[in-house]
């Protein structure tokens, strides 16, 4: 077989060295009209596609046939690779395997900080794990631990803390003077946590069992491809060593977005860096966190702006002056009390998806429900508001709940009890289409009936004006759509 040289093979890539198959991969069917090599097919569309393809590769590798292909002619490229490594296995000239491109991770560095990798080495013995009686190894007192110029761990200028005895033989021995790369360090504190009464093991079984995996773990989006690419690998090392009955660490992952102020990214250089203090002292810390929850969507972060600010702090106050205004003679109106149980859906859902922002405007929507014309209040339409409000505004929250003459925190009496009778809206707004093509919304009674909806919509001049008769067909979405076809 003729060996030919190439400047598109890589020799860092497998052995630097492969077959060429001019007929079915692009580069090496250029390399063969160039140096007017033979090519042969030995794939095809079909089983009678054997002339030899010259005007560009044939690259079909799942609907192809093979041909010229002795006892595999007929066989698609799919089914031809099992049967001919199978075929090859039969010989012993071959087996199956999975190569995988992960190289050996490099877990030494050479610092101060850090865990001590436990290794002592003899030249005895060799390598040798520090005894588990001797764990964990403890960093010596340095006076000066900054690395320096000769690459070697500050580590291995503190001979007394290095120099130790064989575990096995006793002979003089040297302690490893680096420490472990801190991607590994950080990729299990979540398995650490709920065992940190455990002093004996590294994480107690029956506790993480119970705890883990992470139900969500919010971060920035450097730490998907960062710390999630090692805490994912640890964990699955240890799911396969039988350690962990699950494989991957995180059940869900949010990336937060970033807050830019006046559409440029804070820096001190450009002197737009928000202080918390300032705005807290002017605003007060529920307006300025409301504010940051207000910005936009969680994953897209905000830009702040200083005259926004104000008017989260007046939807705080209208809130604030509402409880201090509620009656309690009488009964809640029937429209309001709708709108609070249609927020209290809204905002727990909201809260769920970490949809911050359209949570809060909900809130305000239904304030401004609340104080429609100057109106008071009920107990019972503000008290689920001041519920709500809790986790964006809790020191706002917490005063109007003592006021209210409750005698627990907000936070110890629960979450308002959504009611879909009382949210269930009286009427709806149906579209109405003519011939596929809008011409107007009409109010019916929810769930009403295709004759109901046809009734307003031909009653309705604007819509009515685009049928002539009766209609020739009817399609009802009930409380969505109504559309006629004339």
């Amino acid at each position: 077989m003729p060996v030919w040289i190439a400047d598109y093979v890589l020799m860092e890539y497998g052995t630097g060295a492969i077959m060429a198959v001019p007929g079915h991969d692009e580069r090496d069917h250029e390399f063969a009209l160039r140096f007017a090599l033979p090519i042969v097919r030995v794939v095809g569309h079909d089983a009678h596609d054997t002339a030899a393809p010259m005007d560009a590769a044939f690259t079909d590798n799942v609907q192809g046939v093979l041909v010229n292909s002795g006892q595999f002619n007929g066989l698609t490229v799919p089914e031809a690779k099992h049967a001919i490594v199978a075929w090859l296995a039969d010989r012993g000239a071959a087996k199956p395997v999975v190569n995988y491109r992960l190289h050996d991770w490099c877990i030494s560095r050479q610092r101060y900080w850090g865990p001590p990798i436990p290794i002592i080495y003899c030249e005895a013995c060799g390598p040798v794990p520090v005894p588990e009686r001797d764990l964990p190894v403890v960093l010596p007192a340095l006076q000066d631990f900054r690395p320096d110029d000769s690459g070697i761990s500050p580590l291995a200028r503190d001979e007394a803390w290095y120099r130790v005895a064989c575990p096995t033989c006793g002979k003089p021995a040297r302690r490893e003077t680096d420490v472990s790369d801190t991607f590994l360090d950080s990729s299990w504190y979540f398995l650490r946590y709920p065992s940190v009464a455990r002093d004996d093991v590294a994480f107690d079984p029956e506790i993480t069992r119970r705890w883990l995996p992470v139900n969500s773990y919010i971060g920035g989006n450097e730490h998907a491809v960062l710390h999630l690419l090692y805490s994912r690998f640890i964990t699955m090392v240890l799911h396969d060593a039988g350690l962990l009955a699950f494989e991957e660490p995180f059940t869900r992952f949010r990336a937060h977005g970033t807050i830019v102020r006046e559409g440029a990214k804070m820096s001190k250089s450009r002197g737009n860096v928000v202080n918390p203090d300032e705005y807290v002292e002017r605003w007060g810390a529920d307006s300025f966190r409301t504010y940051l929850m207000f910005l936009g969507p969680y994953e897209e972060g905000g830009d702040f702006r200083d005259q926004s600010i104000s008017g989260v702090r007046r939807f705080l106050d209208r809130l604030w002056t509402s409880a201090h205004e509620a009656v309690r003679a009488g009964d809640p109106d029937a429209t309001v009390l709708r709108k609070v149980h249609q927020t209290i859906r809204k905002v727990t859902d909201d809260i769920v998806a970490l949809s911050y922002n359209t949570a809060i405007a909900a809130m305000m929507e239904c304030v401004n429900v609340l104080r429609a014309h100057d109106r008071v209040p009920h107990v019972n339409e503000v008290e689920p508001l001041v519920q709500l409000v809790a986790p964006f505004a809790p020191h706002v929250a917490e005063e109007l709940w003592e006021m209210l003459d409750h005698d627990r925190s907000v936070f110890d009496d629960g979450w308002p009890a959504f009611n879909a009778q009382l949210a269930a809206e009286e009427s709806v707004t149906v579209a109405v289409q003519v011939n596929g093509k809008t011409r107007g919304t009409v109010q019916v009674p929810m769930d009403a009936d295709q004759a109901a909806a046809l009734e307003a919509a031909l009653a309705e001049p604007t819509i009515a004006k685009f049928v002539a008769g009766s209609p020739r067909k009817v399609i009802y979405v009930k409380n969505r759509l109504l559309n006629l076809v004339v």
